[in-house]
Formats: C-alpha cells, sequence, structure tokens
C-alpha cells in the first residue's frame, strides 16, 4: 500500500541564505532562527511576502486563543505576547492601505527638510523590502496615523490594534539588528530608529481610547534603551562608511552657526539646573545637560524633530538606568526634555500631547524640595502656559505641520 505522501512545507518567502541552501526558514527574521544559529549576520530577504498573505496571517493569529502572537526572543527561541483581544466587528486593516498612507502622507512627519523627502517616501520603504523589522515598522506607523484621523473612536480601534501588533512584531528583529550590526542592515537600523521613536511617542495617547493608556515615562524610558543601539550605528556605520542615509545627524541642520539665543527664563532654568547637579554632587554627565541646552537653542532657530529626538539618542547608559531606577534628579532633566518634546505638539501628529503628557506625569511623582523650586517651577510654568521658544530671525524653518 502506498504511503500518504507528507503535506508540503517549503518556505517560499524564507531568507536568501536559507533558500541557497535550500533548508526550510521560518521567515521570522532578520535575522531568522537558522541565520542566528549559524551566526550569519547578513540575514537578508529578497522575495517579499504578499500583502494578502500576511493580512491572512495576522487575521487568524489574531483569532487565537488568547489574543497571542509570536517573536523572536534574543536566542532565537519563538516567544508569545498577549495582544488585545479583537473585538468581534474588528474590519481587516489592509497592508496595501497601510503602505500607501506611509508614502502618501505619514513619511511626511518624520522628514527635516526638504532634502530627507525622497529618502523618507522612496528609500526608506525600499530598504523595508528587504528588512522585515522597518516594514513592520513604517506599516505600524502609517496604522497609528490612519487612527488619529478617525472620529468616533471605534472606527480607530481597529487601526490601533494594527498598530500594535506591527510595532510589536519589530521589536526583537530591530533589537537583534543593532546588536549585529553589518553593511547590509546599517541604514535599515538607523530609519527604524527613527521610526521607532515617533511610534513610542504617539502610542499612549492613543491607547488611552482603549482605556488602557501605557505610561508615557516607561514608553520613553524603552526609548532610550533602544537608541543606545543608534550610537553605535552612527559611531560604526560613519567610520566604515556604512551609513548613506543622509538623515538630520548627517546634514547642515547640525553646523556650529545655526543656533539662537534662549529667552531669559529658559536660559536661567537650564543654568539653574546645571548648577544643581553640580552643587549637589550629582551624577548626570555635564554632557547631558549641555548637549539639551543645545537642542533648545538648535529648536529655537529650526523647529522641527532633529533636536528633539537628538537628545534622546545622546544621554549615556547610566542616564537610563538612574531613570529605570525613579531617581529624581534625572526625572526632572527628563522633564526639561518633555518642555522640548512639549514644542513639537502642532508640528508632527505623533508628538500630539506626548509632551504635556510626559511631564504631568513626572511632575507628580516629583516632591518639592526648596533646592528645586527655581527648576522644578520654571518646568510647571511651562507646562501651563506652553509658551513656543523663539524663532530666530532671517531663516525660514522646513516644519511639516503633519
Amino acid at each position: 500500500m502506498q504511503k500518504a505522501r507528507k503535506p508540503h512545507t517549503k518556505s517560499r518567502y524564507g531568507c536568501d541564505h536559507c533558500r541557497r541552501r535550500r533548508v526550510k526558514c521560518d521567515e521570522q527574521g532578520p535575522p531568522c532562527t537558522n541565520c542566528i544559529v549559524r551566526r550569519l549576520s547578513d540575514c537578508t530577504y529578497s522575495r517579499v511576502v504578499p500583502a494578502s498573505l500576511i493580512a491572512n496571517s495576522r487575521r487568524s493569529s489574531a483569532g487565537q486563543s488568547g489574543g497571542h502572537s509570536q517573536s523572536l526572543n534574543g536566542a532565537g527561541v519563538a516567544v508569545s505576547s498577549a495582544s488585545p483581544t479583537p473585538r468581534p466587528n474588528r474590519r481587516a486593516v489592509d497592508d496595501l492601505e497601510l503602505m500607501h498612507q506611509f508614502t502618501a502622507e505619514t513619511y511626511q512627519s518624520l522628514c527635516v527638510s526638504e532634502s530627507e523627502r525622497h529618502i523618507w517616501q522612496v528609500v526608506v520603504p525600499r530598504l523595508a523590502l528587504k528588512h522585515r523589522y522597518l516594514m513592520h515598522g513604517i506599516l505600524a506607523l502609517a496604522s497609528l496615523h490612519i487612527a488619529t484621523t478617525r472620529d468616533p473612536s471605534d472606527d480607530a480601534l481597529p487601526y490601533i490594534d494594527a498598530g500594535l501588533e506591527y510595532h510589536s512584531m519589530s521589536l526583537e528583529p530591530f533589537r537583534i539588528a543593532i546588536g549585529n550590526l553589518t553593511p547590509e542592515n546599517c541604514n535599515a537600523a538607523l530609519a527604524q530608529s527613527v521610526v521607532t521613536t515617533a511610534i513610542s511617542l504617539a502610542l499612549p495617547q492613543l491607547t488611552a481610547v482603549r482605556d488602557n493608556a501605557m505610561s508615557m515615562t516607561e514608553n520613553i524610558i524603552t526609548v532610550f534603551e533602544l537608541l543606545q543601539g543608534v550610537k553605535k550605528i552612527l559611531t560604526i556605520g560613519q567610520r566604515e562608511s556604512w551609513v548613506n542615509l543622509e538623515l538630520f545627524t548627517r546634514g547642515e541642520f547640525w553646523q556650529k552657526d545655526r543656533l539662537a539665543a534662549l529667552d531669559g527664563d529658559t536660559s536661567a532654568a537650564l543654568d539653574q539646573l546645571i548648577a544643581l547637579n553640580g552643587n549637589q554632587g550629582l551624577e548626570v554627565h555635564g554632557d547631558v545637560l549641555n548637549h539639551l541646552r543645545h537642542c533648545f537653542m538648535k529648536f529655537s532657530c529650526s523647529p522641527g524633530p532633529a533636536p528633539v529626538l537628538a537628545w534622546l539618542a545622546a544621554v549615556d547608559k547610566g542616564f537610563v538606568e538612574n531613570l529605570r531606577q525613579g531617581q529624581p534628579f534625572f526625572m526632572l532633566v527628563l522633564a526639561y526634555w518633555g518642555i522640548l518634546l512639549g514644542e513639537l505638539d502642532g508640528k508632527r501628529w505623533w508628538a500630539r500631547n506626548s509632551g504635556r503628557a510626559l511631564v504631568s506625569e513626572l511632575v507628580s511623582g516629583l516632591d518639592t524640595q526648596d533646592a528645586w523650586e527655581g527648576c522644578l517651577g520654571w518646568v510647571k510654568r511651562k507646562l501651563i502656559h506652553s509658551p513656543g521658544l523663539p524663532v530666530c530671525e532671517g531663516r525660514p524653518t522646513t516644519a511639516v505641520h503633519i
């Protein structure tokens, strides 16, 4: 009697290494499990999974008990993470709709200047075809962007759910990528760092619609931790000429002459913060505070995301660890940055209300101390009045109000 044939389980959209070796790929990368085991750092995908298959996979996984999805941990082992139980009437979110949204509108909110429009609209989506964490990242951001345009809130829920799911799928592969930088993934990792930051700033406000709002402070700390890897991208990538994306970190924006004087109140508040750090023997590295002042001055000259996000990537690991432990002075420093973040409200959709939410969280957890009265008083005044920073005369701005 002839034996029944085993069902065909060939991976048709596996990574290039697995396809060359003709072995089954789990298609979970980059990097996939096989490449992790073989310590191959250049796991790439030339074949792209059709949008219809991704949508079907997402719908079927959403229907599983408990609404769990899978991702790879640092060892390449599949782990499950809980996701919100889908609503019975949740309509499918089309991936083609999300990609159209990104290339038509969402990409503009990531641009610092006109010179970056082609990069975010064309170059980054092409990179995403080979690096799935970047593809998941831009689809997540596009989905959240659509959610901000939907009213009533029920219409936004499918897009919030899809954004959360795609964001979750991107995180672990992104962490693996920045821990295993190569010429092939360096540019994708740099682009994903900006995308992930925008997502993390937008999520706490959007998840409030579901009555399960995230902590703004916790989200920012997660961004800090992810962006520690970006320093390595810039250091290694520029030294080895791996990075060729002309984003704000390499543009003329950071030329020394592009600075503007701050208003007296803001300048005095920053002076007080630096003095407080020195007088009390606190452990915040001076460069962190000096760079914060520099970013305030840059923003006063050219309002946009570049100086705001640049400070996030500049802080050291010790600062992040102290924030994680809830050290009060480090939280005060973060509140200062939150005031700067608040200036993006109205200029970038993903920063809407994020600065105010972050500062409110931080201030509510800080006890007033006599020595801190001036610094904390400035933060509270800015939180109440939220005046804009002055724009330097004679220099046009290129902020995109999206």
